[in-house]
């Protein structure tokens, strides 16, 4: 194929876009006499929508890869390098693709290798047990961690067989969730925030050598040595199922440098105490002896950082490479300080919003708030001593070892509740933050909330219940894009308004009539045939049996019909459409609907719940708590109906993979869920058209593969285009008049469940 025949090929996979002509010459000139060129050029509309710089490094890395791989491997090799582009960016991918013999190909040939995401399904919870906290984990090119999130590898390939690289992640993970426990950021822990340049004690202390990083090298080996016998003593299974493993990570040096400082420490810390005595210097059993005893701490490794510091400047060139054990990681002192300073701020803000509200519950703190703000009105700069609130600890009586933090107001005290208890511990032995610093603005707070005359926490008409991510489909690359998508519940908070009994007058005569019809669906009766008892005589079975008899048979005694009542057994969620599209009559319809649905439900006495769900590109998809499914059908419920208004967005398939994982926790015969929409799925960003409509139908799938029976309710006119190919033929409806959706909706469901 010529230059300009593959011009025209690259063009017409890509369309409509029209990127720079010598930029694709410059890019496929490589494959005009290559045989394989249609299988190659196959992938470009997979990787282009993703990254055009990423498409025209694989245009260049492609013809390696096929020495390496199967034409049948190559559209997995693709998935995987966007893989890395998701998750790294650009410069991943393109170290990924690099290296395609051994961080693919061997993998594939099941020589070795395992990926990050692979074991994050039990290594997060693992860390999380450990730790206590939610810990995060993200890929990094070495180990390490800011104190809110533990970086590993994308891939360890360092061993051959996959259980031993397995076990090889599970080390790196607890090594750096134990400088975390240990403290090994903060070996000086009684700081104050409002200390001079605080957080920064271990960063100061290093500095103050002559180099730096060698002193930070030298600390982060000794804690690293800490660490190996805390962990030998906490978690010893790991230790001994690992013992190999460390073995073979004991780093190659010379002779002559076998017995310097950090070789001997390096070679201590990946064999601990199995290494025999007379195989280390005198010094060694010293430093063993301090890191392991009895009240040790960070403070003990800066110690004798200082001690054996001289010795090792003399013994270590300056700028020699130093490459630090692999289950050491790395020690990055200014993302532990950013993270904990962006911490201290959130804890900051939620401490103070959390400690105004629960002054507000308070009588006397509220009497003393207002008896300032009135000083504060007639100019006085001063309030009154006597009605000051302050904190203090007390030692509960029985418990010498747990402290308790009361509020002193007006010389009583009144213990704070669990949730700002277990704040002020956070706080004071986890981040420096001294929480008596922080009344003042709490009572300002609360002061804000009474002249406003607002006791509630101030939202913006919705409060953050839970975070998570999903995959999203990419048909493209017949794969998914790994944690794409971050959802976020929320509630709708209840706004007082005539919605409700304006509709519930508006539709009375409906309502009487559907709660008529739903009564009688609330048990279903059958006829049970050939029973040996019951209400009525079976004639089929009696001829049958007569017939028996005259011809000499033994006659049956099943000879009467039983009438079986069941109960029923269905559970419903009702996902609505809440995206800028339902503004007006269509989003007043839905709305009056659901409250003829929940009206009739009642009757019913199925278990539903219903969700909105919205959205800003991938990053912002968002669902509505409504009514939960074991929630009563209260007025609470009904005021959330009414403050439903529209948002953004129509990002389907994280709403419908969000129901699906909440549906995993409820046990029904019959599980719907039944979706109200006024359009096909659609987003700010690159979620439209085949893509958003495939990745919609896959996340539907999912809930059919989990025992769940979706179907959908739609006012739009062009529904037919794609409403059949996301949910099936039989499996939605389409209303014509919006009008009219009130009065089909309980009809549907009734049809659905019968």
């Amino acid at each position: 194929m010529d230059i300009d025949a593959l011009k025209h090929r690259f063009f017409e996979l890509i369309a409509p876009d029209l990127p720079n002509e010598w930029d694709v010459e410059e890019a496929i000139e490589v494959l005009v006499d290559e045989p394989m060129v249609e299988c190659m050029l196959a992938q470009v509309p997979v990787i282009w929508p993703v990254s055009n710089s990423l498409c025209y490094n694989y245009l260049g890395q492609v013809q390696r890869a096929l020495d390496c791989i199967s034409e049948a491997e190559l559209p997995l090799w693709v998935n995987e390098t966007l893989d890395h582009y998701e998750v790294g960016g650009l410069r991943a991918a393109q170290v990924f693709m690099t290296g395609v013999e051994q961080n693919f190909a061997c993998r594939m040939r099941g020589q070795s290798g395992v990926r990050l995401g692979e074991v994050e399904g039990w290594l997060l919870p693992y860390l999380q047990g450990l730790s206590g906290k939610r810990l995060e984990i993200a890929a990094a090119e070495f180990p390490t961690t800011d104190t809110e999130t533990i970086f590993l590898p994308q891939e360890l390939a360092r061993f051959k067989g996959e259980e031993e690289n397995i076990l090889l992640y599970k080390l790196l993970a607890s090594y750096q969730w134990a400088f975390l426990h240990l403290g090994t950021f903060f070996p000086d822990l009684s700081l104050r925030s409002d200390d001079l340049n605080p957080d920064r004690s271990l960063e100061s202390s290093l500095q103050s050598f002559r180099e730096p990083g060698l002193a930070a090298r030298l600390y982060h080996t000794l804690e690293t040595l800490r660490v190996g016998f805390f962990l030998q003593k906490e978690l010893p299974g790991l230790m001994r199922s690992t013992h190999e493993i460390r073995r073979a990570l004991v780093p190659e040096s010379d002779a002559d440098m076998d017995k310097t400082v950090l070789s001997v420490l390096d070679k201590g810390c990946c064999l601990l105490a199995t290494e025999p005595a007379g195989n280390m210097p005198s010094w060694y059993a010293d430093v063993v002896y301090r890191l392991t005893a009895t009240g040790s701490g960070s403070e003990t490794s800066l110690e004798l950082c200082n001690t054996l510091y001289e010795k090792a400047a003399q013994e270590t060139q300056e700028g020699d490479p130093h490459t630090p054990l692999l289950f050491q990681g790395e020690l990055r002192l200014q993302a532990v300080y950013e993270a904990r300073k962006k911490r201290q701020g959130t804890m900051e803000e939620e401490f103070v919003e959390a400690l105004s509200m629960y002054l507000l519950q308070l009588p006397e703190a509220r009497k003393s708030i207002e008896e300032q703000q009135e000083e504060t009105a007639a100019g006085s700069g001063e309030t009154d001593g006597d009605r000051s609130i302050v904190l203090e600890h007390q030692q509960k009586s029985g418990q010498a070892a747990e402290e308790t933090v009361y509020l002193n107001i007006d010389n009583e005290s009144v213990e704070l509740s669990q949730e700002l208890q277990e704040m002020v511990r956070q706080m004071e032995s986890e981040l420096g933050m001294d929480p008596a610093l922080y009344l003042s603005s709490a009572m300002g707070k609360a002061g804000q909330h009474m002249a406003e005359g607002d006791f509630e926490p101030a939202t913006d008409h919705q409060a953050c219940v839970a975070q998570v991510t999903y995959d999203e489909w990419d048909f493209r690359r017949n794969g998914f894009r790994k944690n794409w998508c971050i959802l976020t519940e929320q509630k709708i908070q209840p706004v007082r308004s005539t919605f409700v009994p304006v509709t519930l007058a508006k539709y009375r005569g409906q309502i009487i009539r559907l709660r008529h019809q739903f009564e009688m669906m609330r048990n279903q009766e059958r006829f049970l045939r050939r029973q040996r008892d019951g209400d009525d005589i079976d004639f089929d079975a009696l001829v049958e049996s007569i017939a028996d008899t005259r011809a000499g048979l033994p006659p049956s005694d099943r000879l009467f019909i039983r009438l079986q009542r069941d109960e029923r057994d269905i559970a419903a969620f009702f996902l609505i459409d809440m995206s800028n599209s339902t503004e007006g009559w269509v989003g007043m319809a839905i709305k009056e609907s659901l409250v003829l649905i929940c009206e009739a439900m009642e009757v019913l006495g199925d278990r539903y719940g219903i969700y909105g769900f919205s959205g800003m590109r991938r990053l912002r998809c968002e669902t509505f708590h409504v009514k939960h499914i074991d929630e009563p059908y209260s007025e609470e419920v009904r005021q959330r109906i009414g403050a439903i208004g529209p948002r953004e967005y129509t990002r389907m398939g994280p709403a419908i993979r969000h129901m699906t994982s909440i549906f995993q926790g409820v046990d029904a015969r019959i599980r719907l869920l039944i979706t109200l929409s006024d359009g096909k799925p659609e987003d700010y960003d690159d979620y439209k058209g085949e893509y958003a409509i495939e990745d919609t139908r896959h996340a539907l799938l999912e809930a059919k593969s989990a025992g769940i029976h979706p179907f959908c309710i739609t006012i739009d006119r062009h529904a037919h285009d794609y409403m059949a190919h996301m949910y099936g033929e039989v499996n939605y409806i389409f209303i014509n008049d919006v009008r009219k959706l009130p009065a089909r909706m309980p009809e549907i469901y009734r049809v659905l469940t019968s």
